[in-house]
């Protein structure tokens, strides 16, 4: 059996190489000097693609759409190359990737696994899998931290220091071994660091909320890492351990903030909480100066702030507060479609006049699928967790039979894809429909991926603010058959 599987790895890695050199071999007929000073050439395979299309960005802007060929690979010279972090995205995964002037790249993904499928190859190589390497390692901590945030302030950090030197000494062996740049290695530092303060974020969230006896206990230095921090680093931007650290330190400060002004310290830990999402808007506002990188937290907040807000005003003050703190005006005008969808989610509202297709691709009025207590549940082919949640609905409709359980499909104009999906999957078509033509842009629905609608016999809106993912979400169901 080792046999075997050491002959599999053989032959992956054999493809892999292959394929890398006919991908650099190709391109090794432009021998343009400027060309191979100034571009680098980026190529790979999607397998099992869910798109026809790579999207590639830098520093938030998108640079181009590069189609998948009919064996699902692609190609690209980037011209004027900067060095540095580059993102590539498939819906609806995005993936980062480090680049230098002269490199040729190559890249391999399924989207059935995306993060722990991806693999490199080519020039460059050896420093795009470190990056995959460290993004995996911090994932997986993130569910470590479950195990060990329960321990105290000294133990916590003698753990953590141990995550960080073996990372940096990892690291110091590589650069070595593998002829790592200069510059690459202070990217990946920094990288090592920023996954360093991100963990002691989320510890001092944790222990706030479920152990407040270690704050207490909380070492005198234990915050002087913020002193380190720098919140416009550039070359940082595209990077996930950077975003998720500035999230989570702008969720301490608001929770912060609220404790010295706010008498009911529970309702500072609710990350809904209108008032709380205006603080981190604001706090965005005057911390964030790089343009991408800003949008991309007020982009998050707003959309967070919208989805969950429980009145009109909610949405009004979240709109001002965008505009107050730079977002730009059109993508303040998106946000205004979002606070369309969530008013169909208020309770009190009536549902009438949103466009349906069944599986028979027959347009049916909303309110023919609403003749008795009704719970709407909204789903896409794209994302992740559609087939659990049909499971866990199917089990609900034999528990209660008094109450319609019905999904949404939200791939507008992809009815095909959804029909083959619902057959695929066996989910009841009695049952399954998906969303027609509106003025409002799909893409703003994919925020409501989660979100319920409890409806009454008469489609009016009973409940608008539970989540098919939440461990209340049957209690709520209870609530709306006593009400």
């Amino acid at each position: 059996m080792k046999t075997l599987f050491k002959n599999i790895s053989a032959l992956k890695w054999l493809a892999a190489y292959l394929l890398g050199f006919i991908f650099i071999s190709f391109y090794s007929c432009d021998n343009s000097p400027s060309n191979q000073t100034n571009s680098a050439y980026l190529g790979g395979e999607i397998v099992n693609p869910t798109s026809e299309y790579i999207v590639l960005q830098k520093n938030g802007k998108i640079l181009d759409s590069i189609r998948l060929d009919d064996r699902n690979r692609f190609s690209y010279r980037i011209d004027s190359v900067q060095q540095g972090i580059y993102s590539f995205g498939h819906r609806p995964e995005i993936q980062h990737f480090y680049i230098s002037p002269g490199d040729s790249l190559l890249i391999r993904a399924n989207t059935l696994a995306f993060d722990e499928s991806l693999h490199f190859s080519g020039t460059g190589e050896a420093e795009n899998n470190f990056i995959t390497e460290m993004f995996l390692l911090d994932e997986a901590n993130a569910d470590l931290l479950l195990s060990f945030y329960k321990t105290s302030p000294s133990e916590f950090l003698k753990q953590t220091d141990s995550i960080k030197r073996n990372r940096l000494e990892h690291l110091e062996r590589l650069k070595v071994k593998k002829k790592f740049s200069p510059e690459f290695v202070t990217l990946a530092e920094k990288i090592i660091n920023y996954e360093s303060y991100d963990l002691k974020e989320r510890y001092i969230y944790l222990i706030s909320k479920y152990y407040t006896e270690y704050q207490q206990k909380l070492p005198d230095n234990f915050y002087e890492y913020r002193k380190n921090v720098v919140f416009n680093d550039t070359s940082l931007q595209e990077t996930a351990a950077y975003k998720r650290f500035i999230e989570n330190y702008l969720t301490n400060k608001s929770l912060e903030l609220c404790k010295r002004t706010h008498k009911d310290h529970e309702e500072c830990f609710d990350r809904a909480n209108t008032k709380n999402i205006l603080n981190r808007i604001k706090m965005v506002g005057d911390l964030i100066k790089i343009p991408s990188l800003k949008n991309h937290f007020l982009l998050k907040l707003g959309a967070k702030g919208i989805v969950l807000a429980r009145s009109r005003e909610d949405i009004k003050v979240i709109l001002e507060a965008l505009r107050k703190n730079g977002f730009p005006e059109d993508q303040v005008k998106d946000m205004e479609q979002l606070g369309t969808i969530q008013l169909a989610y208020l309770p009190g509202t009536e549902i009438k006049d949103v466009p349906l297709i069944n599986t028979k691709e027959e347009f049916v009025p909303f309110l023919n699928i609403v003749d008795k207590p009704t719970i709407i549940f909204l789903w896409s082919i794209y994302k992740d967790g559609h087939q659990e949640d049909h499971k866990l609905i199917q089990e609900l409709r034999r528990k209660y039979p008094e109450i319609n359980f019905v999904g949404i499909n939200l791939d507008i104009d992809e009815t095909t894809a959804w029909k083959i999906a619902v057959q695929k999957y066996n989910y009841n078509k009695d049952f399954e429909y998906q969303l027609g033509q509106t003025q409002i842009n799909k893409r703003f629905f994919q925020y409501y991926l989660n979100k319920l609608l409890f409806l009454d016999d008469a489609g009016k809106v009973v409940i608008g603010d539970a989540f098919i993912n939440s461990p209340e979400f049957e209690s709520r169901i209870l609530e709306f058959l006593n009400r």
